[in-house]
Order: structure tokens, then sequence, then C-alpha cells
């Protein structure tokens, strides 16, 4: 599936701009939003100022966080592609996509493969939790840690809601924008800027769902996100419509926002926390069944007319 235009402007300074826009837009000015909603809803400066980075403790925590969160990821993802496609680039969401909408089986099968690769992505974040560095790196590995458990503890603060309320705006911020906002970036721009430049789909793929994992700051997740940003990558490469990866990252962080909701509810006895530890057998099926799926779409994807096609 042809995912670039020769229309479009060079790959190596465009990434340079897409990545620099990203830091700007995502690290200073979603920075800054994330202050002044918190504010907005309550905390005061000295309050901010006082709380050593913890913002768990300021007046109506939650919502100022969520909220923030939420302008944040909306001004550093949406907006730097919105930044780089329709002003500098001057082109529209629509070229974004190669083919028209997918039918419905093919997001069906894209929920089935999610599903699947559950097992999977389980077992390989097994693997990157048991990490270990050798002696002289044991500063950095007590950093990275460190960063982990703060991450740790900041997730677990968005999640533990009991209201429905806090639930829908829980996955609107953490599944829609996110969903959004992250493929426009890493598979909308990135991967097809590195796809021009090399021509590689698999290359442009693969360092993209890297670039992706790397962004979250989160090296005891990097493996799974990966493996994530890879079937993401894979699902735009055979269908040619951004909004299916899209789709599928929606779905992802939504699912995995509603199990944590109907367990803190009651409804659903297991977490996440304790769905790692998974036997060999279900890690077995699970890349059994994804790979099959994938196949099955990626035949599916390929029996199907492109606009191309239907225009000839």
């Amino acid at each position: 599936m042809k995912l670039t235009d020769s229309r479009e402007n060079p790959a190596a300074s465009s990434l340079l701009i897409i990545i620099g826009l990203f830091l700007i837009g995502f690290l200073f000015i979603g920075s800054i939003v994330q202050v002044v909603t918190i504010m907005a809803v309550g905390a005061s400066l000295s309050d901010i100022l006082g709380s050593n980075g913890d913002f768990s403790k300021l007046p109506n925590a939650w919502l100022g966080m969520i909220l923030g969160q939420g302008f944040g990821s909306f001004f550093g993802f949406v907006g730097t592609a919105w930044l780089y496609w329709k002003i500098i680039e001057k082109k529209s969401w629509q070229d974004l996509n190669f083919d028209r909408i997918p039918a419905l089986a093919v997001f069906g099968t894209v929920v089935l493969i999610e599903i699947a690769f559950m097992g999977f992505n389980g077992w390989l974040q097994e693997l990157n939790q048991a990490v270990s560095f050798p002696e002289s790196l044991k500063g950095l590995e007590a950093l990275l840690k460190g960063m982990e458990d703060k991450l740790a503890e900041t997730t677990k603060f968005f999640t533990n809601f009991t209201s429905f309320w806090q639930f829908l705006l829980a996955f609107f911020v953490i599944a829609v924008i996110a969903g959004i906002g992250e493929e426009l970036i890493f598979r909308g721009l990135i991967m097809r800027k590195i796809l021009l430049g090399t021509g590689n789909p698999h290359i442009a793929i693969w360092v993209s769902a890297f670039i992706f994992a790397v962004i979250h700051f989160q090296f005891y997740g990097i493996l799974p996100r990966m493996m994530l940003g890879v079937l993401f990558g894979y699902f735009y490469l055979w269908t040619g419509n951004i909004r299916v990866p899209i789709f599928a990252h929606i779905f992802n962080n939504g699912l995995a926002v509603t199990i944590m909701y109907l367990h803190n509810i009651g409804i659903v006895k297991t977490d996440l926390e304790s769905m790692d530890d998974v036997p060999m057998s279900i890690v077995a099926f699970s890349l059994i069944a994804t790979i099959g799926l994938m196949f099955l779409l990626k035949n599916y994807t390929n029996s199907q007319p492109t606009m191309v096609d239907s225009q000839q």
C-alpha cells in the first residue's frame, strides 16, 4: 500500500521539524497548559511549587491532573500534527489516507488481533520488567526504576476512580485524545516520512514504533509498547487509512481503562497488574493466533480494490 506522496517535503528535514515541534508542543507548551489547568480547578501557584512535583495532594487533584493531561496531549500531539501537516505542508487530513474507509470486517479483525495479542504482549512485559543492568550501570538502573515507580503511582492515581463520569473523562483523555494524537504523529507523519526516506515499509514501521515507545520515557514498558506500535504500523500500511490505527489505539487504551474501572467497582475481580504472569501455553497460543489473524487481515486488504484501482 502506498503511503507517501512525491509532493511531500523531504523526509530528513521533515522528521527534524516534526520531532522539534513535538518536543516544544508536548514538553514545553503542554507542561504550561497542565499547570494552568491544575490552577484553574483550585490549586494555587504556591501549592504547585510546594508539591515537589507530586500533584496528587493538590486541591481537586484528580480532575486537574486528568484535564491537564488531556489538554497537554491535545496540544502536544494533535496540535503538532495540525501545525506541521496543515500549516507547513499545507495538506488536508484526507491526504493522510490513500484508501477509503475499510469494511467493518477490517475493524472487527483488528479487535480480534489486539485481544489475541494480549497474552504475548503480557509476556513481553514480563521480560522487559526482568531486565537487569550490569554492576557498572546500577546507578542508571536505579534511576530508570525510580522513574518507573513514579509513573506507576501516577497511573494508579489516574485510574483509581469509581464514578461513571470519571470513567468517561478518563476514557476520553487516555483513549480518544491519545489514540488520535499519537497515531497522527507516529504513524501519520513519522512513519510515512521514514518510508519516504528509506523506501522500505518495514524499516518505517519498526523505527517509528521504536520512537513511539521511547518517547513515553518508560524503559520497563518499552518492549510491549514498541510491539503495539508495530501492529498499528502494519494496520496503516495494509489498509492505507489512518482511521484504522487510530481505532486500534483507542480500543487498546480504552479496554485498559474499562477493565480498571470495572475492577474498581467490583465487577471484574482481576486487575491488569495481576495479568503479568502469563503461562507459556497462553503465550504460544496468543502468538500463533496473532500471526494467523494478521495474515488474514493482510490477505483481505490485498484482495480489496483500492481508490486507485476504482479510478482507473
